[in-house]
């Protein structure tokens, strides 16, 4: 690894570990006796575990729907397959009334991975292989489900809507602590799966010929990589509803801060994931005071103008 590539991994993770110091300790309220240990363990623990998780999954399910795509605007909001997860997991809670946070958690999932997957199988199918109509379909899929999501709750009981609402916008619920770990295991075996592979990752840059030339098979991995990312997303939305951009910008910083391969890419995408959602919960609770804004909202601040951002210079590139 060259030293360029550790001291990234490095920033990385004490980015990482900051930001998760900070969830837990900064704001939190003056208290005396063991009130203040309660909080910290059973309310800011859960909430940082579950912001490291899920800022990381979204950070790497960014990162393989920007490399097989090829496309720098690629991510699983963008592309409607998150869209796809939260229309299907808001008609669970209307139809089968989980409305509750950690009540239906395993429908919730469930639902959200079936809506993710056919929704990729279908803009797939739709686009021919094209990545740029695909990401084109993508963007209408996703505003086709928001509008779809918001249609339903016009049939939800006062609590199914207050909880939707919410879960619309992107939240860090307080879940009990084993939830949060539970839904890390995509995450490592993705991690597991890919970080020794790093290499024939980086193949996929190259024509499909050139790629294949080399024993990559190109079609295994990319349908691996697209079904992988789509877990991840379904399992961000479960927990957390529409926490957008995240894994928009993070493969971003993590090529500015660690370079292009893979290997590397990989794990610093994690990180970085997860330090940019645990900072965006530790902005609001520093920042809201007692109107305590949903942490998708700070998320959005900062994503959209980095969208922008990205969608002028490929623009640009494409001009003769």
């Amino acid at each position: 690894m060259r030293a360029r590539e550790r001291w990234a991994l490095g920033l990385a993770a004490a980015c990482a570990a900051g930001t998760f110091a900070a969830a837990m300790t900064l704001g939190l309220p003056g208290t005396t006796g063991g009130l203040a240990a309660r909080i910290l363990w059973s309310v800011r623990l859960p909430e940082a575990l579950t912001a490291l998780i899920v800022g990381g999954g979204l950070g790497l399910s960014g990162l393989l729907f920007q490399l097989v795509l090829r496309n720098p605007l690629a991510d699983p909001y963008v592309l409607g397959v998150a869209g796809g997860s939260t229309f299907a997991a808001v008609a669970a809670t209307l139809f089968l009334g989980t409305a509750a946070a950690g009540g239906g958690m395993a429908l919730r999932g469930a639902a959200a991975l079936v809506g993710g997957l056919l929704t990729l199988a279908g803009l797939m199918k739709l686009a021919g292989g094209k990545p740029e109509t695909l990401l084109l379909g993508g963007v209408v899929a996703n505003t086709a489900f928001a509008a779809g999501a918001r249609m339903l709750t016009v049939w939800l009981s006062p609590e199914q809507l207050a909880y939707v609402t919410t879960f619309l916008v992107g939240f860090i619920p307080t879940p009990p602590a084993a939830i949060p770990l539970l839904l890390g295991i995509p995450c490592l075996y993705t991690l597991a799966r890919f970080m020794p592979r790093g290499r024939g990752l980086d193949l996929l840059l190259l024509a499909d010929d050139e790629a294949r030339a080399t024993g990559l098979e190109v079609e295994r991995v990319r349908r691996e990589a697209l079904l992988l990312a789509t877990v991840l997303a379904a399992a961000a939305v479960t927990l957390c509803g529409m926490l957008g951009f995240v894994g928009l910008v993070v493969p971003h910083l993590a090529r500015l801060t660690a370079g292009r391969r893979h290997r590397v890419l990989v794990p610093a995408s994690f990180l970085l994931g997860a330090a940019f959602l645990l900072a965006a919960l530790t902005a609001g609770k520093l920042v809201g005071g007692s109107w305590l804004a949903p942490v998708g909202v700070y998320t959005s601040l900062v994503g959209a103008p980095v969208f922008l951002v990205l969608l002028v210079r490929s623009s640009r590139r494409e001009l003769p």
